[in-house]
């Protein structure tokens, strides 16, 4: 390795008071991390960047986990182990998870390394480790059948349909014989889910009337409204649901950028008088049974059965944008932001 080789680092500038733009990061390059006794030193390749990740950079919230201004951007990843001194690495190794939007990073030995070692799941290129063969996949799996629990021509409401966890439930719901109804946020985006998914209907959040076409698509109610951002359209589902309905708490991508100010439904009481259900889960509590999703998912995009898409920027500069496009719905699939060698 270069002895003037840098590494760039995205680190927190200021927080945002609305919207996130380029000006709440800056870009620095100090010297690479030197590894440390008993632990290793990773070279990112790519890293994904979801919209929970705002809340890193939030002036509240209920996470409790706002960074510091001037502490290095938060972001899983993937990387190569380019130096070890760590017998349960080795150079070479590919590994992922906590990396932050740095090109190089080290972990020492005194603590546990948060890294698993990966391999290629189901023939599928390794990124897929980031997102379908990863965290989101399990998301949607779990979230869709061990919480929603979906039944045989079950109405299916499906918000920010085109993101990875979304557009992963729509398919699976499909193929549990459900009626599937996508919420996205254009045109294009809408027109996928129906021609490339099979899914049954979907509403452009931008241009329609959101709970117009919620009540013309769904006449009968919804059975399960699988909820990825929260906010207006959590109240239009509530306002539709079924008799003994399901709702399952996923994500909250209208949300993020209020930091403490969050929207709550104001008609959550028709979960009483419709003896309906919604939860909320931890993806992890499932993490013995990951294996049993990433072996599913093989099989049905083996059968030509299951699509992912996958948006990819390219370059340490880019990841700022990355995170304003998640936010705003620019993306088609899950974000990417890969690392050229060096």
């Amino acid at each position: 390795m270069s002895s003037n080789l840098k590494n760039g680092q995205w680190r927190v500038a200021s927080y945002p008071e609305a919207e996130v733009s380029r000006d709440n990061f800056e870009l620095v390059y100090e010297d690479v991390p030197a590894l440390e006794a008993g632990g290793i030193l990773v070279r990112t390749t790519a890293l994904v960047i979801t919209p929970p990740l705002r809340m890193s950079i939030g002036t509240g919230g209920i996470t409790g986990n706002v960074l510091p201004i001037g502490e290095v951007m938060r972001a899983n990843g993937q990387g190569v182990v380019v130096a070890t001194d760590n017998p349960n690495f080795a150079e070479g190794d590919v590994v992922t998870g906590p990396l932050g939007w740095q090109e190089y990073v080290s972990f020492g030995g005194d603590q546990p390394i948060p890294l698993e070692k990966t391999e290629a799941r189901a023939g599928l290129p390794i990124e897929a480790n980031l997102h379908i063969m990863g965290g989101s996949g399990v998301t949607a799996y779990f979230g869709l059948y061990d919480v929603a629990k979906p039944r045989i021509g079950d109405v299916v409401l499906v918000s920010a349909a085109v993101g990875t966890v979304g557009a992963l439930v729509c398919q699976l719901a499909k193929l549990s014989g459900c009626k599937v109804i996508g919420i996205a946020g254009n045109d294009k985006k809408c027109t996928w889910l129906m021609d490339e998914l099979g899914i049954d209907g979907a509403i452009n959040y931008k241009s329609e009337d959101v709970a117009a076409r919620v009540k013309e698509l769904c006449p009968k109610g919804v059975d399960i409204y699988f909820d990825n951002v929260g906010g207006e359209v959590l109240d239009i589902a509530l306002d539709n649901i079924a008799h003994g309905a399901r709702i399952v708490l996923c994500g909250a991508t209208s949300q993020y950028e209020g930091d403490a100010n969050w929207y709550g439904p104001s008609n959550y009481f028709n979960l009483v008088y419709k003896e309906a259900t919604m939860q909320g889960f931890y993806i992890y509590s499932y993490a013995n049974r990951f294996p049993e999703a990433y072996q599913r998912y093989g099989e049905l995009i083996a059968a030509g059965k299951l699509l992912y898409n996958q948006d990819e920027l390219k370059g340490i500069d880019t990841v700022p944008d990355a995170l304003i496009r998640v936010l705003s719905g620019d993306n088609f699939g899950t974000q990417i932001v890969s690392f050229g060698d060096r």
